[in-house]
């Protein structure tokens, strides 16, 4: 059965009203399903060794591909000339952590504080992942970390090296893996977390949907507002502010959303 358990690490209540609570659980096997319908995603690093898959509820978003269609641009855009892709269980983590420090330093995601930290390639990572690794011209210039859990493809860390820009690497590999799910009777592709700016993109796919922490939604306005929203927290003024926010941002959807069925 599910085990849920908590890390209560912070909070302020005498001038603001946070709390900063990590939630995470190990569930069985037969559970996956379960866990994965409900917000559940592995989570790949944590501050203490993990003795067995555990799993974290976050804002995440996926593909229902049973209601994606491939555009035409899409399809254009698979028919990449030189690149060729494999499906490696243990690639040579050496290319791996080079060609994720080029993507880290290119985009700047580095956390503060841990700097120098952030350019590392996991190589020890507890999950079990499979990759999708890209070739140009016989050069390895990207991967996806992926994990295959009954009808569901999760996907971890992407990376590429930008050495050619105009590759468009990040939305080939996304099309890439959504036909091969296809292929392969995958019914949903999960894209990872779904939170700042960076993942607003991700919003951009038919059969998009994101989890609240209560429910699937596929409002594609409502979660751009927040990925919005996450990007102008920089104090915890601003986050003690944004709550009232949030919930007004999604109460706003609901009643849209009533609206729109009673007229």
């Amino acid at each position: 059965l599910v085990k849920i358990f908590f890390d209560h690490i912070a909070g302020k209540l005498t001038n603001y009203d946070l709390l900063y609570s990590l939630i995470l659980a190990e569930f069985e096997p037969e559970e996956y399903d379960y866990a994965l319908n409900n917000g559940w995603i592995p989570l790949s690093w944590y501050y203490t060794e993990f003795d067995n898959l555990t799993w974290i509820n976050a804002r995440s978003c996926r593909l229902d591909l049973s209601k994606f269609t491939f555009s035409k641009k899409q399809k254009y855009t698979l028919n990449k000339k030189d690149v060729t892709v494999d499906i490696a269980g243990n690639p040579d983590k050496d290319i791996l952590a080079d060609i994720y420090k080029k993507y880290i330093r290119h985009k700047q995601f580095y956390e503060k504080n841990n700097e120098k930290e952030s350019e590392e390639f996991m190589r020890d990572d507890p999950l079990d992942w499979k990759y999708f690794v890209y070739y140009h011209k016989g050069k390895p210039v990207a991967f996806t970390e992926l994990m295959i859990l009954g009808k569901h493809l999760i996907t971890g860390q992407f990376a590429w090296d930008y050495e050619n820009e105009k590759l468009g690497l990040g939305t080939y590999a996304t099309l890439f893996e959504i036909k091969w799910c296809l292929d392969n009777n995958i019914d949903k592709y999960y894209l990872s977390y779904a939170y700042e700016n960076a993942s607003s993109y991700k919003a951009k796919y038919d059969g998009f949907e994101f989890w609240t922490g209560r429910k699937w939604l596929t409002d594609k306005d409502t979660y751009i507002k927040l990925c919005n929203n996450d990007s102008q927290i920089n104090t915890l003024v601003d986050l003690n502010d944004y709550q009232d926010k949030y919930f007004k941002i999604v109460k706003g959807y609901y009643e849209e959303k009533k609206e729109k069925e009673e007229g």
